[in-house]
């Protein structure tokens, strides 16, 4: 179905529904299990922070083949809330999906869109008010969530995302990829006819790094434990992390080309250089099997050493010879020279193709530099695994005007 005959139906389904105010986007697909903890707990919060506020649920479900959408169907909501089940407008991914809510909230000319994943099993109903609460009464255009995470959730977040996003823009915003977030109307309206929308999971990247290179206000909130469906599979990188971590850095590859002018002349900031120790409740602990990693890494590494050679200069690859005897020598700085070159390499290429070598190649170097952070992590603590990646974070800040000589 194409973007027209979806919208038409879209259209359709919200007919009579009229304006809103808040429209919280839950995003599905095979969440048969979680669903319904997920709307009892949206339903809830709408119902008990903002029962004066017209309000309104839509669940955009990626093609479910379980019960997703029966159950999402059945489920009723308080009186005064409204509810809206549909189809995704394409079947590409998350982005996708976030793009029919986004269609929906702006036929609704909503002030506001709260995103919501279909397998949040940590959810709770004050989560609702944590997020709506900033954006509704104008603090701010972006609310991204600061999740209590243990040390090896969040693998593309904590040795890329976070330590390339805070160099370039100079924003302190610990998980940019989060995956749940609530915009302002300014913004997704912005963020509608962006020419580089992604449909897949690029899009979480997008949203930061647009609201951030178009100087709107960010903020942190929501200071929970999540616990999420999809962090069952990090056992299994293949099924998840890699094609994330390829879409991912694609698009905040891309967006770092579509806004160089802004990231050129944006300074640095310095941020949490002493982090107090963590005394709030323990995350569940993230298993993570260090030996299939590295055998990937190692597999991957040998596969893609021609065009990695081929990416970098000698005087790097020295380096990078070295981890191959021993791994834990993979430190933060050799690793933002990586990044830094494969980011400079990036934005030349026009060929698909080419595009996905480049990602290949770096996805197994990402591998390797996660191995060797879960190494020195072994034994720490939250705080002293966070104080690593807090390092590791200024030295990319501190290798900017390397990225700077080579882009």
């Amino acid at each position: 179905m194409n973007d027209i005959a979806s919208l038409s139906k879209m259209e359709t389904k919200i007919g009579e529904i009229g304006e809103a105010d808040i429209v919280v986007g839950i995003l599905c697909k095979n969440v048969e299990t979680t669903i319904l903890h997920v709307l009892n707990a949206v339903n809830e919060g709408l119902h008990r922070y903002f029962p004066d506020y017209e309000n309104v649920i839509v669940v955009s479900d990626g093609f479910s083949s379980d019960r997703t959408v029966e159950l999402a169907n059945l489920f009723q909501v308080n009186n005064g809330i409204k509810k809206v089940v549909t189809e995704d407008m394409v079947k590409k991914g998350k982005g996708a999906g976030i793009k029919t809510i986004f269609q929906a909230a702006n036929i609704m000319n909503a002030k506001m869109v709260i995103l919501l994943d279909g397998d949040l099993l940590s959810i709770k109903p004050e989560w609702i008010y944590e997020f709506a609460a900033p954006v509704l009464y104008g603090r701010t255009d972006l609310v991204v969530p600061y999740y209590i995470r243990d040390k090896y959730d969040g693998v593309i977040t904590n040795n890329l995302v976070y330590p390339f996003t805070r160099a370039l823009y100079g924003i302190d915003i610990r998980q940019p990829i989060a995956g749940e977030y609530s915009l302002s109307k300014r913004l997704y309206k912005m963020l509608m006819e962006h020419p580089l929308f992604p449909l897949d999971f690029g899009i979480d990247i997008f949203i930061v790094t647009s609201a951030a290179a178009n100087r709107m206000k960010i903020m942190e909130g929501l200071f929970s434990i999540k616990i999420h469906e999809s962090t069952t599979r990090y056992m299994e990188p293949e099924d998840l992390l890699i094609p994330m971590f390829k879409q991912v850095t694609g698009s905040m590859f891309e967006m770092a080309k579509y806004y160089e002018n802004f990231w050129r002349g944006n300074g640095i900031n310095s941020f949490r250089t002493h982090l107090p120790p963590f005394h709030g409740k323990r995350p569940l602990p993230v298993k993570i099997n260090l030996e299939k990693m590295m055998d990937y890494f190692y597999r991957d590494f040998s596969r893609s050493k021609a065009i990695i050679e081929y990416l970098l200069p000698k005087e790097l690859m020295k380096k990078l010879s070295i981890i191959e005897n021993n791994i834990e020598k993979f430190d933060g700085e050799i690793w933002s020279e990586v990044v830094y070159n494969f980011a400079a390499h990036y934005k030349n290429l026009k060929d698909e193709r080419e595009k996905k070598n480049v990602l290949n190649a770096l996805e197994s170097l990402w591998l390797g530099r996660f191995v060797s952070y879960a190494m020195k992590t072994r034994d720490m603590d939250i705080t002293e695994a966070e104080e690593i990646i807090e390092e590791q974070a200024r030295i990319f800040e501190e290798k900017k005007k390397y990225l700077l000589s080579i882009y």
